[in-house]
C-alpha cells in the first residue's frame, strides 16, 4: 500500500470495494479463476507481507475485497 492508506485499512487490514490502491515491491503473484465469470482471486507476495485480492460478482455487480497481513 502507499501513502493513500486509510485509517480503516491500517486498523482492519481489509478494504471492501476500494476504488484504488497501490502495492509496492511485489516479489510474487498468483492468479486463479475460482468460478468462471463469477470470481477471481489473486495473491501478492511482498517482503514480509501477503495480500489477497478477490474480484467477484454479487447480485449482478462487481465487488472487490483486499486483505493484507504480515507474514510470521
Amino acid at each position: 500500500m502507499n501513502e493513500r492508506d486509510t485509517d480503516y485499512f491500517k486498523e482492519t487490514k481489509m478494504l471492501v470495494n476500494p476504488d484504488e490502491f497501490l502495492l509496492d515491491d511485489i516479489k510474487g503473484f498468483h492468479y486463479e479463476v475460482m468460478d468462471e465469470g463469477e470470481h477471481v482471486w489473486m495473491a501478492f507476495y511482498m517482503e514480509g507481507k501477503t495480500g489477497h485480492l478477490n474480484i467477484y460478482r454479487n447480485n449482478g455487480k462487481i465487488n472487490t475485497r483486499y486483505e493484507e497481513w504480515d507474514d510470521d
